[in-house]
């Protein structure tokens, strides 16, 4: 599975995270039902510490493990790259045993704090996934760093379809104490899915480690290697918590602003519930796809530009790009033209029509959030490639700070209410994007507004049929049908565009020899 393609990389993610994404959309179909609109909404609550503790223990050692790995490797100090895993596993374990007890001896005080005290015992149940998660990060940030995704992918699945079959089994057996016990049983589920991944990576190193490569190279020091893992990691850390804090900011903030403007408690937690329960995870399944991207490109572009191989630097961004922008328009296109259908389809028999119609709205916003945040991640994944962490964790800081500045003017006005949280992030997720373009500009030579323009008009000319063909297979057959085709359509798309991009690489090579 080792390439020096950084598509080839993608691809195996994208194709086994989407499967994953779609096992856990599918998984929330059952699991709404089960905990209703405020079970959801307890659910989602729990997730912004544990997010945060999280964010501190993994955003940014993976990342810089990925990086450094991929320096050593391109210099033939394969001893540094053992080592470097080592120590991390070390560091990653103290680190992440330490947010667990955070989250457990915080738990009352928060759940207090977000006025749903009687959910302070479900933190016990998601605490072990933070060690757990700790250490899976490290593996993955030492395979994806000698360009191995497989690994990486497989234990991804792997969270998805023991965190559905665990999930459903354990809410099914504790509701009937009560939605919050449902909740419980759900959280637990995610602790368990982490360990089973974890021990998968765990076996899959003590086989892979025998294959390799060895080094005449003098390894650095313990010492050498704790400070570049220690200067890489800290920029990526501080940027990777800026979307945890605005998260719990937004937890607290949020349910609180809604009440404050006219809301009840339990309607407040339905709203943020719809927002973060039904639609976000919507949104999540083709955000994997610039996930991916960015995970593999982050080595290999490493790997480019400490070789000083300037046009493969440039090639590289272009295709990521070109990848990024056609799947995330297309996917944007189908949730602002199919939204209807979608959340209907899905959630016809648990949701409220007013609660349906909400969710709709949301789903629209949703669809320009994920083109722009699709965006941020794939350009951060650039530069943190060359080397320009800081400037990261700067454009990120800034972005989330815009986000809930704006969260709080715009929630507080009833008329606007909880659609407030969505176009802050979108207008967030553009301040983000157009510092990380400007910056990607100065650095190479790529030509990513040419890519930006081509693409659009193709979209423009995509979002019109999908338009007009909705409308006609609605008329014809009903919304039901009417979504089939358009998800064929979507499917068609994004073959296609994958396939323009193969010729268009092709022909470059050709060129290029």
């Amino acid at each position: 599975m080792k390439n020096k393609g950084f598509v080839k990389g993608a691809i195996i993610l994208i194709a086994f995270n989407l499967i994953g994404k779609i096992i856990g959309a599918v998984y929330r179909i059952p699991l709404a039902n089960m905990l209703g609109s405020v079970g959801i909404g307890q659910y989602q609550l729990v997730f912004p510490l544990y997010s945060l503790l999280l964010a501190i223990s993994t955003s940014g050692i993976p990342v810089a493990i990925s990086k450094l790995v991929a320096e050593y490797n391109s210099k033939n100090q394969f001893e540094n790259s053992k080592r470097l895993l080592k120590l991390s596993l070390c560091y990653l374990f103290l680190i992440s045993l330490f947010c667990a007890a955070v989250v457990v001896i915080l738990s009352k005080f928060i759940a207090g704090l977000q006025g749903n005290s009687g959910i302070y015992f479900c933190y016990y149940a998601i605490a072990p996934a933070i060690l757990f998660v700790g250490l899976l990060s490290v593996f993955r940030g030492y395979f994806q760093g000698n360009l191995l995704m497989f690994p990486t992918a497989v234990s991804s699945l792997i969270e998805q379809v023991f965190k559905l079959a665990f999930g459903l089994f354990l809410v099914s057996k504790f509701i009937s104490k009560g939605i919050v016990f449902g909740v419980f049983g759900a959280l637990l589920a995610i602790s368990i899915s982490e360990l089973l991944a974890l021990v998968f990576l765990g076996i899959y190193y003590l086989f892979y480690r025998k294959n390799t490569q060895k080094s005449d190279i003098i390894a650095l020091s313990k010492r050498d290697i704790s400070k570049q893992l220690i200067s890489t990691a800290l920029p990526i850390t501080l940027g990777g918590l800026a979307a945890p804090i605005t998260a719990i900011i937004d937890s607290l903030l949020v349910v609180n602003l809604l009440i404050f403007s006219g809301h009840n408690a339990n309607g407040a937690t339905s709203l943020l519930g719809l927002q973060s329960g039904i639609v976000e995870p919507l949104i999540n399944i083709p955000i994997i796809i610039s996930v991916s991207i960015s995970a593999s490109l982050l080595p290999n572009l490493t790997t480019s530009f400490v070789k000083k191989n300037h046009n493969e630097v440039k090639n590289q961004i272009e295709k990521a790009f070109q990848i990024t922008l056609s799947v995330a328009l297309s996917c944007s296109v189908c949730f602002v033209v199919f939204g209807k259908q979608i959340i209907s389809f899905l959630y016809a028999e648990s949701l409220t029509n007013a609660e349906l119609l909400i969710s709709i709205k949301l789903l629209f916003l949703g669809g320009i959030n994920l083109l722009l945040l699709s965006l941020v991640q794939v350009s951060a994944g650039i530069l943190q490639g060359m080397g320009k962490q800081k400037f990261t964790a700067k454009t990120i800081i800034i972005g989330s700070i815009i986000k809930i500045i704006l969260t709080s003017l715009l929630v507080s006005i009833k008329s606007i209410g909880i659609f407030g949280a969505m176009v802050s992030g979108a207008l967030g997720y553009l301040v983000i994007f157009l510092m990380n373009y400007k910056a990607i500009k100065v650095e190479s030579q790529a030509r990513i507004s040419n890519i930006i323009y081509n693409i659009s008009i193709q979209e423009c000319f995509v979002c019109l049929f999908a338009f007009f063909s909705n409308m006609l297979f609605k008329m014809a057959f009903g919304d039901n049908i009417a979504l089939f085709a358009g998800g064929i359509t979507a499917v068609i798309i994004f073959v296609v565009t994958y396939y323009e991009l193969f010729l268009i690489d092709r022909q470059n090579k050709i060129i290029s020899a």
